[in-house]
């Protein structure tokens, strides 16, 4: 990154030449005699290929990669900062020198390597094309660019307590994402493990035992509106009394904001849930079956430049047999530590409003809640 606000950028000689950027600022020089103000030439930057660059309107200028625009943002993954959200309105430049693809509002699909200029989309391969800016629905790497269309990211996070009480507990995430023009890739998955050393019998007994797997593909039909076609979940939690839970569906989905610093969307749709359980009581069936509705919202807003607040929570309303209301809600906090480097707070809570009673015919509690400080890592 360059922060060129001491003084302005000539934006034509950017556009012009965007291989050579120069300019002339002053500078406050201390002499052993008294201060004078004197000019000095600098070459800001030899701009050298094999990277996209983005110039903002207040002087700085990012290089690194672009990942991704969707509405009003663009997701640029800067070799100085790191993965950074930049407001489409914020751009003076962009120049791409990997081949995306831009879908635009009719629907119509173009790639090539981007180039950006007072609102104007162009492409440096096909300079006979050019757009207006605020026509761009999305845009994301192109298969031609010989890029991958996946990042993601990765947590671990280890805890350890020893004296009256001996404790261990370690979680751990993968998130993958795919972004082409006109769709979108989700999957995740989580796994929460937790132990304590009994005093009596000096053996380690388990607390806590989960893992969860979601997988999504979305179609966006518009800037707002996409389909996801399909949903899958997997869930197993023993302390749940949850062997085996799968889910399956169709759902609507609407992006309420897309912008730099908030995003948030929801989607409502149905499915059908297959459970399987650890133990039930005498003659209950230890499978069951039920049809689903499920409503669902994700919130991610960046409350500095460093620290970003997420919020993921989903219900599913489902048959008694299947414990009527499925609830899962994650939410924390992601701090920026060193380039791809996070330190990640974040609160899970799982309730089922009605548990399955075991063999003994107790019920496991409604809620379960847990904290994780885990070291995430972007790619």
């Amino acid at each position: 990154m360059v922060n060129a606000q001491t003084d302005e950028i000539d934006a034509n000689n950017f556009s012009e030449n965007p291989n050579k950027v120069s300019k002339e600022v002053s500078a406050q020089v201390k002499t052993t005699a008294k201060p004078t103000m004197q000019k000095w030439q600098v070459d800001v930057l030899n701009l050298p290929e094999g990277y996209d660059w983005v110039l903002l309107k207040n002087g700085e200028l990012f290089k690194g990669e672009v990942v991704s625009m969707y509405q009003n943002s663009i997701e640029f993954d800067s070799d100085e900062v790191g993965l950074i959200n930049l407001d489409f309105d914020d751009i003076d430049q962009l120049r791409g020198t990997q081949i995306m693809s831009i879908r635009f509002d009719n629907d119509e699909v173009v790639e090539g390597k981007i180039y950006i200029h007072e609102g104007i989309i162009t492409f440096l391969d096909k300079p006979e094309l050019q757009f207006p800016q605020d026509t761009v629905l999305a845009v994301a790497r192109s298969k031609e660019s010989g890029e991958s269309l996946w990042d993601g990211s990765a947590s671990f996070g280890v805890n350890y307590r020893s004296g009256n009480t001996e404790k261990f507990d370690y979680s751990g995430q993968i998130k993958l994402r795919r972004l082409t023009s006109t769709s979108r890739v989700l999957i995740n998955t989580a796994s929460n493990y937790s132990e304590v050393k009994d005093a009596e019998t000096d053996e380690n007994v388990r607390t806590v035992k989960n893992t969860r797997v979601t997988a999504s593909y979305d179609w966006f039909y518009s800037r707002k509106v996409f389909f996801r076609v399909p949903g899958f979940s997997y869930y197993t939690d023993e302390f749940k009394n949850i062997k085996h839970q799968v889910g399956l569906g169709v759902a609507a989905g609407y992006v309420i904001y897309d912008e730099a610093h908030l995003n948030w969307d929801f989607h409502v749709g149905p499915s059908v849930l297959y459970t399987e359980y650890e133990q039930v009581e005498v003659d209950q069936d230890d499978t069951q079956s039920s049809p689903v509705i499920e409503v669902g919202t994700r919130y991610n807003y960046d409350l500095t430049k460093d620290i970003e607040f997420f919020l993921e929570y989903t219900v599913k309303f489902v048959n008694e047999e299947s414990g009527s209301q499925l609830h899962h809600l994650e939410g924390g906090f992601d701090i920026e530590l060193i380039s791809d480097f996070d330190l990640n707070l974040k609160s899970i809570i799982d309730r089922v409003e009605k548990p399955i009673p075991d063999t003994e015919g107790i019920y496991p509690e409604k809620d379960d809640v847990l904290f994780i400080v885990s070291i995430k890592y972007s790619f």
